[in-house]
């Protein structure tokens, strides 16, 4: 494998507070991280085209279905065997079976190649155009093409002439398969490791969602790592991924990672580049098409050096580093899930009961449902199918402060709050992040405290608006334009020093950076570690 650098810089001008925290009469501060990584040279990869025809494909009547056996292809220099990277491309310019979607991810599959993988994108159109033929009610057609298609690979894998016009022989790994999907793609990489699964066939390692489209699934989510990229300005399916990380996170017994950006600026079309439908023209602070190709191709590179080629985790999924607040250059919020893990604290009326506020501070249970007038905007928090439990945390004056009792913190990595700014709420100064402070307290009385600065992605101000939505069958619903997802703020353990961590017994939020404020917190966690 190519090796790349990793880089994880501390963001111009932000000054640490004191660099090791000594007990209650000092802070330290959590620094605002931008994560960083250096891209192989892809200029001399070659990305080749193959078509294999027709491939054998029928309908329940036993009738023929167009099933084109066409796709790109690109390979490492040298000797394999190497991972093997599926990219599988989404509906929206499918206007017949044979339309060349999958062309619009060239920039990735070449620069894929030039970490270390084979990475093939192919046709799957089929799926997007099943009503004309017979239905394939859940991706079916795509699992009996996926086997088409390796077939085809793992001839070439063995020495035999198969057309894909480069050389394939020796290079493929096949218990090392990484899956890609954009849009409805991303719901069907995720059911064909169903199906794998089903079938005893354990290969695929891990599935990345960019701005997916997704179905709710009753049994739990791919338990491998997974990744997923929501856009900012989405007009399709921008709840969808947002969905799919936050159910991750509630399942039990998990053990693979998950994480989720939050790209701003950025929109669903400009991943694909035949993809030409821009729902960001609107706005001033949209990304360009060769934007979103850059953060797409740094983000796979980087993933997969740690999820593919087995490098240490860095950055988002590192729980021993703060969560970047810019990831290779770009405006992010960045959530990530690093099993073991442990809730200390969820949104609950017991859990609201249980804090005590003093200081002109106050705390307040919410539910949040599909048709209620809140205002603030959780991307997918409830979509149609359920609700999103929430603390309200308001403050006036910089003297506020909110507590919990908790009961240790055990042998983790990190405690990370999933809390974001309520941009709709007045008492946030408009245009600003916000800023406070984490404290633990121990059993000897012993305090630890951590400044969370302005800049820090999870405290992000997020712009919108109020809207009026007027309605057929009621009154009019007021809701916001624009979405304030919850983040993960993540703050390594060894930042709370001069406590006793296995005998902590309260957890506090001080307000005491800005005059006024709201955020929204849904829950705080322990994750990573040896739990």
């Amino acid at each position: 494998m190519p090796s790349a650098l990793l880089v994880l810089a501390l963001t111009l001008g932000l000054a640490l507070a004191g660099c090791s925290p000594t007990g209650s009469s000092d802070k330290d501060t959590l620094p605002v991280l931008d994560m960083s990584y250096a891209l192989a040279d892809a200029s001399n990869v070659v990305v080749s085209q193959y078509d294999f025809g027709e491939g054998d494909l029928r309908n329940v009547l036993g009738e023929p279905v167009p099933c084109p056996l066409d796709g790109i292809i690109a390979a490492p220099e040298g000797d394999g065997p190497f991972p093997l990277v599926v990219v599988f491309h989404g509906l929206r310019r499918v206007q017949n079976v044979y339309d060349t979607v999958y062309d619009g991810f060239d920039y990735l599959i070449q620069q894929l190649a030039a970490e270390g993988y084979v990475a093939i994108a192919y046709n799957v159109n089929i799926e997007y155009e099943s009503f004309k033929f017979g239905e394939s009610s859940n991706y079916e057609w795509a699992y009996e093409l996926y086997h088409q298609q390796m077939a085809l690979l793992r001839q070439a894998n063995d020495g035999q002439e198969s057309g894909h016009g480069i050389a394939l022989e020796g290079k493929i790994d096949f218990g090392q398969i990484h899956f890609l999907g954009h849009s409805r793609g991303g719901e069907m990489a995720d059911l064909i490791y169903r199906y794998e699964q089903q079938a005893g066939v354990d290969a695929i390692r891990s599935i990345v969602r960019v701005t997916t489209a997704t179905l709710v699934f009753d049994e739990p989510y791919p338990d491998v790592p997974t990744g997923m990229i929501i856009s900012e300005f989405d007009g399709d399916t921008p709840e969808a991924g947002q969905l799919v990380y936050d159910e991750i996170r509630a399942e039990a017994g998990r053990t693979a990672p998950a994480s989720l950006v939050y790209l701003r600026g950025a929109n669903h079309a400009f991943f694909n580049r035949t993809f030409t439908r821009d729902e960001a023209t609107s706005f001033t602070n949209r990304l360009t098409r060769e934007q979103q190709e850059n953060f797409l191709m740094h983000y796979a590179a980087a993933f997969y050096s740690v999820y593919a080629d087995g490098q240490p985790p860095f950055g988002m999924w590192d729980p021993q580093q703060p969560q970047p607040s810019t990831m290779f250059g770009f405006t992010v919020t960045a959530s990530a899930f690093s099993p073991p893990s442990q809730s200390l604290l969820e949104a609950s009326e017991a859990g609201a009961a249980q804090a005590t506020a003093s200081g002109g501070a106050t705390v307040s249970y919410l539910l949040k449902t599909f048709d209620d007038d809140m205002l603030f905007n959780h991307p997918g928090g409830t979509m149609e199918l359920g609700s999103l439990p929430l603390f309200s945390l308001r403050w006036t004056g910089p003297a506020g402060q909110i507590s919990w009792p908790i009961d240790g913190v055990g042998p983790y990595d990190a405690l990370t709050l999933y809390i974001a700014v309520d941009s709709s709420d007045p008492a946030n100064p408009s245009g600003e992040g916000q800023s406070l402070t984490v404290s633990l307290t121990d059993t000897q009385g012993k305090v630890s405290h951590v400044v969370i600065p302005r800049g820090t992605s999870a405290l992000a101000w997020h712009d919108g608006e109020v809207l009026e939505v007027p309605s057929d069958t009621g009154p009019s619903m007021v809701v916001w334009r624009g979405f304030m997802p919850l983040g993960a703020l993540r703050i390594p353990l060894t930042f709370f020093d001069g406590v006793d961590l296995t005998s902590v017994n309260e957890l506090s939020i001080a307000f005491d950076q800005t005059d006024s404020g709201a955020v929204m917190l849904a829950g705080v966690y322990l994750e990573g570690g040896s739990a």
